[in-house]
């Protein structure tokens, strides 16, 4: 018993040491891209690692996997992020608007539309580094995943809501883990979903 809980306590500080590292990296190839333009392709390279590991391959070397894609998704990751980025604050300001013009209909439907924006950003990365498309067919893929497995969009909504509260709780959490526990958890769960879409494609090509 006292083995198995020896073993039990070294492999959960093993993955709080690569949970953290990978989150500094994460941080730190950010700020290195001046912020807005290293974070995109660091959350990219990121996503890649925590796929790495959630393939059941977690000795693949965290720097390496890392910088490699880090390089290879710079200007992928950046045109996703620009249409990302752009819609957002696209619907931020028509959610302004709406209410400054005392539309509250107008403010339902785009916030509805914004709450559709969000469920596509759960598995944005996830879809990024998972399949080998388009960033037209990222964002479609997205969207289509996204609504038919809603048990599984619901536990990564719930999961970043959590995250987020504990990166508000402590700035430790922030340091540490925010953007590589979100990681791990998000591509876990669509992992999971994208074994269930690609065995019904198979299943209704058959």
């Amino acid at each position: 018993m006292v083995h198995s809980l020896t073993n039990g306590l070294h492999g959960f500080c093993v993955w709080v040491m690569r949970l953290a590292y990978l989150n500094l990296l994460w941080l730190l190839f950010t700020l290195a891209g001046l912020g807005v333009a290293g974070l995109m392709p660091a959350t990219a390279a990121m996503f890649t690692v925590t796929r790495e590991w959630v393939k059941g391959n977690p000795d693949a070397s965290v720097f390496s996997v890392f910088l490699r894609a880090y390089k290879k998704e710079w200007g992928r990751s950046n045109a996703i992020g620009l249409i990302l980025g752009l819609t957002g604050v696209f619907l931020y300001t028509d959610v302004q608007i709406a209410a400054g013009m005392n539309q509250p209909l107008l403010v339902y439907v785009f916030m509805s539309i914004g709450l559709i924006y969000a469920l596509i950003l759960l598995y944005v990365f996830p879809v990024y580094v998972h399949y080998d498309v388009k960033i037209k067919e990222v964002l479609s893929f997205s969207f289509l995943i996204a609504f038919t497995r809603p048990a599984v969009t619901l536990g990564m909504a719930i999961s970043a809501v959590g995250v987020l509260f504990l990166v508000f709780f402590h700035m430790t959490f922030l340091l540490f883990f925010s953007g590589s526990v979100l990681s791990f958890i998000l591509t876990k769960l669509a992992f999971k979903a994208f074994l269930a879409v690609d065995r019904h494609a198979k299943e209704k090509a058959a």
